[in-house]
Formats: C-alpha cells, structure tokens, sequence
C-alpha cells in the first residue's frame, strides 16, 4: 500500500480532568441530596439548641458614667503659668490614681466568687487626669445603677475623712492667724497710745512707721483669713459626681442572640455535611475490603 492510499483518521482529545471534575461534582451533589434529611435534621437541631441557649442564658446589662473626682478649689492658686493653672487650682480629696486603684480593688470583683457579676471597668478619659469612666456589667439596668451608686457613697465615704482632716486644719490655721491679729492689735493700740504722748519728732516718726507696718501686717493676716475661709466653703468644694447622664441600654450586651443562632446554623451545616463525607468514606472503605 502506498503512502497516498493511507488515511488518517483524527483522534479527538477530551480532557479528562474536566470529565473526572463534571463526574465528582455531580456525585456530591448525589451524596448531599441522599442525606438531606439528615443535614437538615443535625443543622436544625444545633440550631434550635443554640436558641435554647441564647435564651436561657442570663442577659448582662451594661452601665456607663463617667466620673468627675472630688478636690477643693485652691483660691491661691495664680495664673502666671497656663501650663499649671489646672494642676494648681485643685487640691483633690482623693488623688484620681487612687480613687481608681480603690474602685478597682473594692468593686472591680464581687464580694460573692460565686456570681459571674456585677464586674467593674474603670479607666481615666482620654486627655483627662481626674475624670474616670465606668462601665458595670450586671444581670439588670436597675441592679447595675445600684452598684454605681454603691461605689459613689463608697468613695464620698473616703472623701469625708480626708475633707474632715482638710477642714480642722485650715480652722487651725486660721486660729492661729486669729492670735497673731490678736497680739498685733494690741501692739498697734500701745503704738497708737505712746504716740499722742511723744513729743520728740524722730521718735514719732519711728512710732508712725511701726503703726502702719503693723496696720500692714493686720490687713495681711485678715486677707489671709478670709482666703482660709474661703477654701473650706461649700461654694469651693466639689464632691465625687457623675458628668452628664448616666448611659443604659435596653438590650443586654450578651449574649449576642442573632450572632450566637447564625454561628450556630452555619457550623452545623458545614458540620453535617462534613459527617456525611465522612459516614460515605467509611462505607466505602468497607464496601472495598
């Protein structure tokens, strides 16, 4: 047979990765629809179980407040330095690191170990240093309020020994002071009786100097009285306190009941499907040996 008597006939190539991927698709489509009962059953059991879950679980509140720290009005400070004008013109009953490492070891863990709740975070206010942000987490608005009214007496409680402490020794002070306008009082009235009887001009003149430097010294102590006084009036002095509202919600922060169902319905779905795989794989293995 000669060359131009031969014929070719063309072999057609079909890929058999695309037959084998067109043959595994349709076989797990197979698989999931001969076990969609039990895909259906497992994923609506673990969903119906997290619903249970989600709504048997004890709801936590959340109560927010910021906090303005106590401290006296300091009326001497003066304001020479914008730098430290802030820092000068208070006298805080309760240092806010303090009040903070107080509340957080009074109330940051229940009494009870048993219970979960009430918990306490607290932290200052950015770009602040005496106003403290609380958040309470407890099992109802009304309970978690309480607690924050508890840590509020709490502090005050503190504050009252430190202003009673504050407040005798600006009294003493000013007791002191009171004495000293005293004797300077009646050094001024022998000056003032000495002076209608000197007749000698140098020593009148030395007896009207000492007049009106005790006349002086007298407005001074008097200034510095009424500055005294001042520091312990009410007018002057700011106790522990809630800034603004306080902030609650109507719904619980946890559980998450919408997040918790829908993790729920996705994991056991791809948790069923996974044991069919699995259940098939085992048959099969079996069915070969």
């Amino acid at each position: 047979m000669s060359e131009k008597d031969t014929k070719y006939i063309p072999v057609q190539y079909v890929p058999m990765s695309c037959e084998e991927d067109e043959i595994d698709l349709r076989e797990i489509l197979k698989t999931l629809w001969k076990h969609r009962v039990f895909i259906l059953l497992f994923t609506l059991f673990m969903t119906t179980a997290a619903v249970v879950y989600a709504f048997m679980v004890t709801p936590v509140y959340e109560t927010k407040a910021d906090i303005q720290v106590g401290y006296v009005s300091n009326s001497n400070s003066n304001s020479n330095s914008n730098s430290n004008s802030n820092s000068n013109s208070k006298i805080y009953l309760i240092e806010p690191n303090a009040a903070k490492i107080f509340i957080h070891n009074n109330f940051a863990v229940t009494e009870n170990k048993n219970l979960a709740y009430p918990k306490v975070d607290v932290n200052f206010v950015k770009k602040t240093d005496d106003i403290l942000s609380l958040k309470i987490m407890d099992i109802s608005n009304d309970s978690g309020k309480r607690y924050l009214d508890k840590i509020l007496e709490a502090i005050k409680k503190e504050e009252e020994r430190k202003l009673n402490s504050f407040v005798e020794n600006v009294n003493s002070q000013i007791e002191i002071l009171k004495k000293q306008k005293t004797e300077y009082k009646k050094q001024l009235q022998m000056f003032e009786t000495q002076l209608k009887e000197v007749k000698d001009p140098v020593m009148y003149q030395a007896l009207l100097n000492n007049i009106k430097d005790y006349q002086k010294d007298i407005l001074n102590i008097e200034l510095k009285i009424d500055s005294l006084k001042s520091k312990i009036s009410p007018a002057n002095i700011t106790r522990t306190h809630v800034i603004g509202k306080v902030i609650q919600n109507d719904h619980p922060i946890k559980p998450k009941k919408k997040l918790i169902v829908t993790v729920a319905f996705v994991t056991g779905l791809i948790l069923s499907i996974f044991l069919v795989f699995f259940m098939e794989f085992v048959k099969s293995f079996k069915e070969e040996r």
